[in-house]
């Protein structure tokens, strides 16, 4: 539900500013074509935006993020929920009744928009058809206006053809025909389904229309007819039924197509105007689509990069490590990475692990600490793994060593899910930062120590001090773990864990 209140709200967001840009900037400019070509792009634009996302990757010595994910290990953020300000119950209306008059909205607007479409193929079926110009054209039975849908001319039961008023008529409409102006007006009413809350969407529907309006009216007058005598035929024909979905010759836009009739041509220089609506497109994409991510390390990239096939088997400091090990680990503890894959260097490895293990080859991965302490030979020896170690940044918890990585991590009873459950059970969304309408992530390090306890907790990245105080009084209090150990000794695990204020 919240990933769909996000795609209204930044498509609405966009509508709203590329309709103020047109209706500022572009809507008196006699470039009709172009006119056309950015209203339906700003309707399409706004519509996939909310489904861009593209990474935009920070140098991981200036990103905080990018320092937390290199170190400890990060768990799985926790949300906490809080009311927006002091007391709403007045002011807003609930959530769910908010999504039941929306979809309330969609429907009906939608069952509108389905008797109109009904009501165009029942005007086809009931009227008089004849071929012109390799158009349709309808004689209904009634008397109306001209108007036209997709490659169907409808035209009134008096309607008289070889006039030069009629003549002119069709000429107009053939121009909505030919550059399948029904495709927009469609279009436009399909986002007005979803977008009917939002009265931009309206005033760009209406926007098409008229620009259609404008188009057709300029190819007529160009073609020799005295824009006069154009105008007073346009005064002659307004009368008739207005449908929606079709492109109607009496359109209630009189006053403004005869303004624009006689309007001299915009000067060229005009046309820069339309580099405002892109800038204001590539404003909405780095304010909605643009996502912010740690650059991947060349130590990173060497590990992917090293894959000899599907599923080759990874050693690390010579103890066997799966995928999930190796992307916890620390790119800047990685002394150096040997690739095994010829059939004479895997037959050692195939003897100790087995044929089938090694088939894809084998990624040997030696850390700083391990290559520092005395070794056997890579076959022979048969050590258990050495865990990775935050004495590397001179981290010490009461003289111990903290590890980032080590055999067997601790466990929080329960598990992972127990441990989120616990801490959104436990924590309070304080007052304070609600009325003022603060939220965001508080990222909190903390120690598992050798002895099960919870200590050396710290904000690694703060949101404001009720926020980040409320974070640690919960991480501070969290029951005895299961140590971790390394060697079979109990040792000190630092984690990083994101509670994420949300106020609704």
């Amino acid at each position: 539900m919240n990933t769909y209140i996000n795609f209204i709200t930044e498509s609405g967001i966009s509508l709203g500013l590329l309709t103020l840009v047109y209706f500022f900037f572009l809507r008196k400019e006699t470039f009709f074509r172009l006119n056309r070509v950015y209203l339906i792009v700003s309707a399409i634009f706004s519509g996939i935006l909310p489904l861009l996302h593209i990474p935009v990757f920070l140098n991981s010595a200036s990103s905080n993020l990018a320092l937390i994910a290199s170190g400890p290990r990060v768990l799985e953020a926790v949300d906490v929920y809080g009311g927006a300000g002091t007391d709403t119950s007045g002011i807003f209306l609930s959530l769910p009744l908010i999504g039941l008059i929306y979809f309330s909205g969609i429907l009906f607007f939608t069952l509108r928009f389905t008797w109109k479409l009904g009501q165009m193929v029942l005007l086809v079926r009931s009227g008089e058809k004849r071929k012109y110009k390799g158009l349709t054209i309808v004689r209904l039975g009634f008397e109306t206006s001209a108007f036209s849908f997709f490659r169907w001319l409808f035209v009134g039961r008096d309607f008289k053809f070889g006039t030069e008023e009629s003549n002119h008529i069709l000429k107009h409409e053939m121009v909505h025909i030919r550059q399948r102006h029904s495709v927009d007006v469609l279009l436009l009413e399909l986002v007005v389904l979803v977008q009917w809350f939002n009265p931009f969407i309206w005033y760009l529907r209406r926007a098409v229309r008229e620009n259609h309006e404008f188009l057709a009216d300029a190819l007529v007058v160009n073609k020799g007819i005295s824009p006069v005598r154009y105008k007073a035929m346009l005064i002659e024909q307004v009368t008739g039924i207005q449908l929606q979905v079709a492109n109607n010759f009496n359109y209630s836009l009189l006053k403004s197509r005869m303004k624009m009739i006689s309007k001299i041509k915009s000067p060229r220089w005009a046309g820069y105007k339309y580099l405002i609506g892109l800038m204001t497109m590539l404003l909405l994409v780095v304010v909605f689509a643009c996502e912010k991510t740690s650059e991947p390390s060349t130590e990173q990239v060497a590990i992917k990069s090293a894959k000899v096939d599907s599923q080759p088997l990874m050693i690390l400091d010579e103890v066997t490590v799966t995928k999930a090990v190796m992307d916890t680990l620390n790119p800047k503890s990685i002394s150096h990475i040997d690739v095994v894959k010829s059939k004479e260097s895997l037959t050692p490895y195939a003897k100790k692990y087995g044929q089938d293990r090694v088939k894809d080859g084998v990624i040997l991965i030696y850390t700083k600490g391990f290559l520092n302490e005395p070794t056997e030979t890579a076959v022979e020896k048969n050590a258990s793994i050495t865990g990775q170690n935050a004495s590397d940044n001179n981290a010490e918890y009461k003289g111990d060593p903290v590890f980032f990585i080590v055999d067997k991590m601790p466990e929080f009873p329960g598990g992972d899910l127990a441990l989120r459950k616990y801490i959104a059970a436990n924590i309070h969304y304080p007052k304070d930062a609600q009325e003022k309408g603060v939220q965001g992530k508080v990222y909190v390090n903390f120690i598992v120590t050798k002895t099960g306890a919870v200590g050396g907790a710290k904000i690694a990245r703060g949101i404001s001090p009720s926020l980040d105080a409320e974070a640690l009084r919960v991480v501070n209090n969290l029951p005895q773990w299961t140590p971790g150990t390394q060697r079979g000794e109990p040792v000190n695990v630092q984690f990083t864990v994101p509670i994420n204020f949300v106020l609704q």
